[in-house]
């Protein structure tokens, strides 16, 4: 494990060409084999190395996710088994891979380092694009954690291979944020400005694994992740006057992902490398994991949901959607799950299709924070608009994830009318929530449908801030260590053993109930 949180990866090496078959099979050798690096190659090979935390894949859903936030979100439906709210060696895998991750960024700095200032200048989109991006992944780890090693992390190599130097300290959470959203801030300006030079332009788009070198692209995911940020932050005391302020300029600036053609992502372009969705179908469709959720299909019963057909199947004995209901007994749930009485995530549209795109952000998630926003702030008719808008959206998003099906065995056979969507719209009836309360539990509704077991982290992340909605779960009397779903991760067991005195600076929060920074209500 030690060797695994600190040690220095050389990247994969990328070709210069597009991403045709044949080159994203040379593009991503073994790590291991590339003794030697570029910035450009770098840069790929930092993209690529956590990929499955962003891409469905089996390794992150069943060892991780499956009985974490999927649970704690009701985005799944579970059986009240004990120990189900204990999170345990499950970060495991998900804290060994960012830490990869980070490691290859900061050898992406090491080799920027060496450029002369005059390259330094040209490269220079290398270091702002790999710093947003690794800005996203680094909010999801604080929110799952809190505190985290991070400034000092990931420089083996720089201390000539002396572990006992390269231990990292855990740096505050609340400061880590304000770090990366003053950066990003910084970036979002620069963006505006940046040129190429014609072979940097060339190699980038080729190296660029998310928007293929669209400097407009990066922009509206600079700002769109500033978005969400500061929208997780505005009830902080001390960052609500920054987040309203920045967020209206955002806003006003108009550079974020408020369409779906906008949509920001790690997309499959090819089935023969280990960039795609190999293994997702095994990690939901065993162990129960890709079981309907009674509080999402109930909604979706009661409101004639369009989307309800393609993100479900119903049960093989069932001649209705039934979620599962988390207040049962384990016993009456194995049942029903056996009788085959509980809907399923659809096999075609999510669990066996092998090119759902890795989503970072898209438009449905964007305009129900802009919705959110404009609630926060009085403005009902805004706050409407943006809410109708990201269902729309939320619907064409998921009805077009079967475009590329390969089983289409419960693909629905007609898309979703006008008439319908727009009869759903109708009942949801955000004109008739006439307080900031009652819309804020639309949109949090909305959110969870929208997030569901795409989007795990976010929906976690929401409903811990938030406290919507607000479900009901079974304590489990069981356990002796958490009865109710936690409000974080706990650390790793490599952090105690190997980051021993880095560790006891943190060990007081390391528990269950420790809260996340802007988790204040």
């Amino acid at each position: 494990m030690r060797k695994l949180l600190y040690i220095s990866l050389v990247s994969a090496s990328v070709l210069l060409n597009s991403c045709s078959k044949d080159d994203f099979a040379e593009a991503y050798r073994d790590p291991s084999t590339v003794t030697s690096t570029t910035v450009p190659k770098q840069f790929a090979g930092f993209m690529k190395i956590n990929f499955e935390d962003v891409i469905p894949s089996y390794w992150n859903y069943f060892t991780v996710i499956r009985t974490t936030s999927l649970t704690f979100t009701q985005a799944h439906g579970f059986v009240n088994s004990s120990g189900r709210y204990v999170t345990g060696a499950t970060i495991n895998d998900r804290w060994v891979r960012y830490y990869k991750f980070v490691t290859q960024f900061r050898e992406l700095e090491k080799v920027y380092a060496t450029l002369s200032p005059a390259d330094q200048a040209a490269n220079k989109i290398y270091m702002i694009t790999a710093t947003i991006y690794l800005y996203d992944h680094t909010s999801k780890m604080i929110d799952n954690v809190g505190d985290i090693p991070f400034s000092e992390a990931g420089k083996i190599s720089m201390t000539g291979g002396d572990y006992s130097k390269a231990a990292a300290k855990y740096d505050n959470q609340t400061e880590l944020y304000i770090k990366m959203l003053d950066e990003l801030k910084a970036y979002s300006t620069e963006l505006n400005s940046v040129t190429l030079t014609a072979g940097v332009e060339t190699v980038f788009k080729n190296q660029d694994l998310i928007n293929k070198g669209n400097l407009v692209s990066w922009k509206i995911y600079c700002n769109s992740l500033r978005l969400k940020l500061l929208n997780r932050v505005s009830a902080v005391p001390a960052l609500t006057a920054r987040a309203n302020s920045e967020m209206a300029e955002i806003i006003a600036e108009g550079k974020i992902v408020d369409e779906s053609a906008e949509n920001i992502a790690f997309r499959v372009y090819t089935q023969d490398v280990d960039l795609d969705t190999a293994g997702f179908f095994d990690a939901l469709e065993s162990g129960n994991n890709n079981i309907a959720p009674k509080p999402m299909i109930d909604h979706m019963n009661t409101n004639s949901d369009p989307r309800e057909a393609w993100l479900f199947q119903k049960g093989a004995s069932a001649t209705a959607y039934v979620g599962l209901d988390p207040t049962l007994a384990s016993g009456a749930q194995d049942q029903l799950i056996a009788d085959t009485k509980i809907a399923l995530y659809n096999m075609s549209v999510i669990s066996k299709n092998k090119w759902l795109p890795g989503t970072l952000i898209n438009a449905p998630e964007v305009n129900l924070i802009l919705a959110e926003y404009y609630t926060r702030n009085g403005n009902g008719a805004l706050a409407k608009t943006y809410f109708e808008k990201a269902i729309r959206q939320s619907i064409e998003y998921y009805v077009r994830l079967g475009d590329k099906a390969d089983v289409l065995t419960w693909k629905p056979t007609a898309e979703p009318t006008v008439a319908e969507v727009n009869a759903y719209i109708t009942k949801i009836n955000f004109a008739g929530a006439t307080t900031a309360a009652d819309q804020l539990k639309l949109i949090a509704f909305q959110k969870y449908i929208h997030y569901n077991i795409m989007q795990a982290d976010e929906s976690w992340a929401e409903q811990r801030r938030l406290k919507l909605p607000a479900f009901t779960f079974i304590d489990d009397e069981t356990s002796t260590i958490r009865k109710t779903p936690p409000t974080r991760f706990t650390y790793p067991n490599s952090e105690r053993v190997y980051n021993t005195d880095n560790y006891n600076t943190v060990k007081d929060k390391d528990n269950l109930s420790t809260k996340i920074f802007w988790d204040v209500k």
